[in-house]
């Protein structure tokens, strides 16, 4: 085998990327998951008895769902009687999406990390969806990254610019996803397994592409179908923590409101399966650079933090290889994913992976044939038309000859315009699936 060359960087880049995508492709995943058989439905190895009479009702919603859909529909072949698909605007369609839907399965585009009214409509469709359930049904909730956003129905008392408010300003002062998903679960009908409790009393069967750290079923979508693990008091401790509980009096009222309340009812257990997830993309990034010839090592699938500070770590990773041979000696692959997270203090455009390869750019200066490439899988990195940035050790001295401060695009969180001006942004525009966000960093002999 070759050695691996600096001037292959990006070729070895797109071959990573590629395999990330493919790792977490929502059709695939959820085709390996699904089988019918005569009188059965075989998920993820479980076997589930499955009456003749018994219908089948589907429920997909995030940015991987139409690809989700599809896989059902065609793994079911035409057992779907009814079901709602809820996805972002822009979302890709699906291979075979317009011949394999069936009359009684209905669509819908809503806003995202935003709720909109979109989301809401999608909402009552599913509501009035799972009002005809029976008891020998089944409900087949497929949940994606995204879920959270596009599928929404609201409590007494509470609007949706109200909900909007809270969201909005929980990620300006930086919440991370379980904390947003803790106030999201406390102000909604569908979250905190208040979609399973209206799927009664039939049977509830979800699959999910993860995109939280560590893969936890009631964060991922906030939790529709499981019971929720906090409550209002826990959401109210956020909102007063961060400082948010000022800015949207309306949400406080809706949450003391939902304290004083009797308690929701444990919904009923289910099947739950993830069927794709950033640990097993991290994976087959570490095993196609293995097979280009790299030493290659899944450092962590756990990355959290500040997105800049945690770049800046990512990079000083890479340097440690390129100056000390640690934690072995090039060709290396370190590969890294999680989600981090931005205070936003200016009014630019970017997102945390190319805050993150910002900081990886400093921590990496000087230092040769290094490189380090952070990426949003869903392809599209915060308020930017970029899924994120591929930075090197000669990053910051191309920056400061063009008259760029990588540490002024920080300040002012304006990261887009920097990488772009570098012609370093990495991809674009909605993949279709969503694992949550992975780093890379490749060193050369």
């Amino acid at each position: 085998m070759r050695a691996p060359e600096w001037r292959d960087l990006h070729s070895d880049l797109a071959a990573l990327h590629a395999a990330a995508l493919a790792a977490a492709d929502p059709v695939a995943a959820v085709s390996r998951a699904l089988a019918l058989g005569e009188g059965s439905l075989s998920v993820a190895g479980d076997t589930l008895p499955l009456a003749r009479e018994a219908r089948l009702w589907m429920v997909a919603a995030g940015k991987a769902a139409r690809g989700m859909a599809v896989a059902a529909l065609a793994a079911l072949e035409g057992r779907i009687s009814g079901g709602v698909v809820a996805h972002p605007h822009g979302a890709p369609a699906a291979p075979r999406e317009s011949e394999l839907y069936p009359a009684g399965v209905r669509r819908f585009a809503a806003a995202h990390p935003v709720p909109d009214e979109g989301s809401l409509t999608a909402g009552d469709a599913v509501r009035s969806l799972l009002a005809g359930v029976a008891a020998d049904d089944l409900v087949l909730v497929l949940l994606s990254g995204g879920a959270s956003s596009v599928l929404e129905s609201l409590p007494p008392g509470l609007s949706l610019a109200g909900l909007c408010r809270v969201t909005e300003a929980l990620q300006r002062r930086g919440a991370d996803i379980g904390e947003l998903n803790t106030v999201r679960r406390a102000l909604s009908l569908l979250k905190g397994g208040g979609l399973a409790r209206l799927a009664r009393p039939g049977r509830v069967v979800t699959l999910a592409l993860s995109d939280v750290l560590g893969d936890r079923p009631e964060t991922i979508g906030s939790g529709p179908t499981v019971a929720s693990p906090t409550g209002p008091g826990d959401a109210l401790r956020i909102l007063e923590r961060t400082g948010v509980a000022t800015e949207v009096p309306e949400v406080v009222s809706a949450l003391a409101a939902a304290s004083a309340s009797a308690a929701e009812t444990t919904p009923p257990a289910g099947v739950f399966h993830v069927v794709a997830s950033n640990r097993q993309s991290a994976q087959a990034m570490a095993e196609v650079a293995a097979e280009r010839g790299f030493r290659a090592l899944v450092m962590t699938t756990f990355l959290q933090g500040e997105a800049r500070e945690v770049g800046r770590a990512v990079g000083g990773c890479a340097a440690s290889v390129a100056a000390h041979g640690i934690p072995f000696a090039a060709p290396a692959c370190l590969v890294f994913g999680g989600e981090t997270t931005v205070t936003v203090r200016g009014d630019g455009r970017g997102g945390r992976n190319q805050e993150l390869a910002l900081g990886a750019a400093l921590a990496l200066s000087g230092f040769e044939h290094a490189a380090v490439l952070a990426f949003a899988t869903d392809g599209v990195d915060g308020r930017s038309d970029a899924a994120g940035a591929v930075v090197t050790g000669e990053t910051s001295l191309r920056a400061a000859s063009l008259g760029l401060s990588p540490h002024r695009a920080l300040a002012e969180n304006d990261s887009e315009p920097f990488f772009r001006a570098l012609g370093c942004s990495w991809g674009g525009g909605p993949t279709g699936t969503n694992v949550n966000d992975l780093a890379v960093a490749l060193v050369y002999p």
